[in-house]
């Protein structure tokens, strides 16, 4: 490893192992680093205030990193191949989306190829989770129902509001359980009716190799603009879905040591 990749290894370790405090030998064995390493990349993060020394054993992090998508500048860039492709080839916009604590982010997306229609969800785009539409759907089907119980207010969910004015209200706890249970086993789903603005989506759901969702890959386009080619749609997602699996998987096997240590879920809504 590089220096800079050394640092980084033990930033991802302190991040993922919680915010109680640790002992630095652990730190050092568990990301295959000096002692000696370990003390001068410990002491300049806490002279920058990102590590508090609560003696001369232990640390507390005092900062917060994540990757709105956990993946490499590879995966990345074959990520904005395969947009631009899938845009191109359908004439839609497409979109890549994750999952910001109760928010869905549009993270990345091609513009729409008539400019006179307007998508409004940009880069930066920021939409709560609690409105059920099927990328919420896609994303919160991926997890247990005691974790959706954890970790939301499961009377707070409500239907997407449609542009003939038909939905929005709240949903029942036992709604919510069965749109999500309906969705479980699927990785595709389509919106055909459009939001209240007139956008229709379909979309597939990108995990890694062990399972744990990474982000969603969406079309989007006008529900004005006639019937949906649905099949085709969902064959170029999932095509696309199997190639992005296929370098993750990749990627997975020559990754970075994993931390030992994990935070545990956030937990409450």
């Amino acid at each position: 490893m590089t220096p800079t990749e050394r640092a980084l290894q033990v930033l991802e370790y302190i991040m993922a192992a919680g915010p109680g405090p640790l002992k630095q030998v652990d730190i050092a064995r568990d990301c295959g680093v000096s002692p000696a390493t370990l003390h001068r990349i410990i002491k300049s993060l806490s002279e920058w205030g990102y590590l508090f020394r609560t003696s001369e054993k232990y640390v507390v992090r005092n900062f917060r990193l994540e990757r709105n998508v956990p993946m490499s500048g590879t995966y990345l860039a074959k990520l904005d191949e395969t947009m631009r492709s899938l845009s191109k080839r359908l004439c839609v916009s497409a979109e890549v989306v994750v999952v910001a604590g109760h928010e869905l982010l549009w993270h990345s997306k091609t513009d729409y190829p008539d400019p006179d229609v307007l998508i409004r969800a940009d880069v930066g785009f920021r939409r709560s989770l609690y409105e059920l539409d099927v990328l919420s759907q896609l994303y919160l089907s991926r997890l247990n129902w005691e974790d959706v119980q954890a970790q939301f207010y499961t009377d707070g969910f409500y239907e997407t509001l449609r542009q003939s004015g038909v939905g929005n209200p709240t949903l029942s706890e036992e709604a919510v359980r069965g749109y999500l249970d309906r969705m479980r086993t699927e990785i595709f789903a389509a919106d055909l009716e459009g939001n209240h603005v007139g956008i229709r989506r379909f979309a597939t759901v990108i995990q890694d190799s062990d399972g744990t969702f990474l982000h969603l890959l969406a079309l989007a386009e006008p529900a004005s603009a006639g019937a949906a080619d649905v099949e085709t749609y969902m064959e170029a997602l999932l095509q696309a879905r199997s190639e992005l699996s296929e370098l993750v998987t990749a990627e997975a096997e020559v990754r970075r040591l994993q931390p030992k240590h994990h935070a545990l879920p956030l937990r409450g809504g």
